[in-house]
């Protein structure tokens, strides 16, 4: 291990052993039962990235290009029964945004000297993909249902169109049949945000869900997708 160095707000531990590869635990956010309610433990459980959200790496500009969320939380075990088909989890973790008051952002991170070279900071947390070009333009996609390019060495926003609904897929880019480049993403908020969002169905009149206290405006930003959007560059 080289480097380790976080690229989100981390609280909860101090550092890495770059011998061992383990966090250096802090101790007053170690978590357990005889512990209680531990406070503002950052990230929370959701993480500073998402695992589906694969970033990208540009060899013209070595820096690699990711989804971010900025969360934190508080952490009390708490016993529970087991119930076949339903959440069981043991604790409550109530989520709150992180230092700055915003929920996610996209970033270029310098992976050789783990520095954030930009962030674009977005009102909700970010959970798409990446995907980078050799024209130095990159792309991501955002919960409230924005398709965005930008300058790759800057991070200045090029275009965003409205897709309808939370990007929660990949990118891709490809050449057509008609030698021209195009640029596709899957639109359709999914995961844990669809289930805490709140009511995104007008065609649902039962659909009545209050939305979880980080993300009570969302609902008003998406709705249930399942759209794939093609881009001609």
């Amino acid at each position: 291990m080289l480097v380790a160095k976080p690229f989100t707000s981390v609280n909860w531990a101090q550092s890495v052993d770059l011998t061992s590869g383990r966090p250096v635990v802090a101790p007053d956010k170690q978590t357990g039962a005889s512990r209680g309610n531990i406070k503002d433990v950052c990230p929370s459980l959701e993480g500073g990235v998402s695992p589906a959200s694969p970033p990208a790496y540009s060899p013209r500009t070595h820096l690699f290009y990711t989804s971010t969320n900025n969360f934190c939380m508080d952490y009390a075990v708490r016993p529970a029964r087991h119930l076949k088909g339903t959440p069981y989890v043991g604790v409550v973790a109530p989520y709150k945004a992180g230092p700055g008051g915003y929920l996610g952002s996209f970033i270029a991170w310098d992976a050789a000297t783990g520095s954030k070279v930009w962030e674009n900071k977005e009102p909700f947390p970010n959970w798409s993909g990446a995907l980078v070009t050799a024209g130095d333009v990159v792309f991501y996609g955002t919960l409230d249902g924005w398709f965005k390019s930008a300058d790759a060495r800057t991070g200045r926003v090029l275009s965003k169109f409205k897709v309808g609904s939370g990007v929660v897929g990949n990118p891709m880019t490809y050449r057509g049949p008609d030698g021209r480049q195009y640029v596709a993403v899957y639109a359709g908020i999914g995961g844990d945000w669809a289930l805490i969002a709140g009511d995104m169905r007008s065609d649902d009149p039962a659909d009545v869900r209050a939305p979880a206290d980080p993300v009570k405006e969302i609902a008003r930003h998406t709705s249930l997708g399942g759209i794939v959007w093609i881009f001609a560059l």
